[in-house]
């Protein structure tokens, strides 16, 4: 499972959001499940794409209610200029074979 993650960030809080996503994808990425966490920072802009790949959305469902999950969405409301935008897609899963 993709969760695909945009904030836009108020540029006097970036230094905090930036600490505060330091610590959330440190949590994260040492969750059984999560396979892998990418950020893109858009060039001149205090926005942030975060991309989270997820072995399945039981276990994205589980991660939400974790505490640095919880302590994360918290400090958005605070750092954020407008609500974050969240999209998911279902991934069929890599069987590793060529074609």
């Amino acid at each position: 499972m993709l969760v695909q993650r945009q904030m836009s960030v108020i540029e006097e809080d970036l230094e905090e959001f930036q600490l505060a996503l330091k610590h959330y994808v440190e949590s994260a990425s040492s969750q059984s499940g999560c396979l892998r966490i990418s950020i893109q920072k858009l060039s001149n802009e205090a926005r942030y794409m975060i991309y989270e790949f997820w072995e399945n959305s039981s276990v994205w469902n589980s991660h939400l209610q974790t505490n640095y999950s919880k302590t994360f969405q918290r400090s958005n409301v605070d750092f954020l200029e407008t609500p974050e935008l969240t999209s998911t897609m279902l991934v069929p899963e890599y069987s590793g074979g060529g074609t």
